[in-house]
C-alpha cells in the first residue's frame, strides 16, 4: 500500500530542476578536475577523458533518479 504525498508546490518543483540544470555541468567539470589532478600527480595525459566521461555519467544518471522520482510522485 502506497502513502499518499502531498502535491508539491510549483516553488519548491523549480529549485529542483534548477538544481538539476547545475548538476550536470557540475559533475562534468568535477570529473575532469581530478582526472587533470590525476594527470599532473601522475605525469600522464589522458587520465581526465575517462573522469569527464564519468562525470558526465554521473550527472545524466542522479537526473534520470530524479526524473523518476518525480513521475512516481505525480502518478500516486
Amino acid at each position: 500500500m502506497r502513502v499518499a504525498r502531498p502535491k508539491k508546490s510549483f516553488t519548491t518543483l523549480a529549485a529542483e530542476y534548477t538544481s538539476l540544470a547545475f548538476l550536470l555541468p557540475a559533475s562534468t567539470f568535477a570529473g575532469y578536475v581530478i582526472g587533470y589532478l590525476l594527470d599532473k600527480a601522475f605525469g600522464t595525459q589522458w587520465l581526465y577523458i575517462p573522469f569527464l566521461i564519468l562525470g558526465s555519467v554521473a550527472g545524466f544518471v542522479q537526473f534520470i533518479r530524479q526524473i523518476m522520482k518525480d513521475t512516481d510522485d505525480n502518478q500516486s
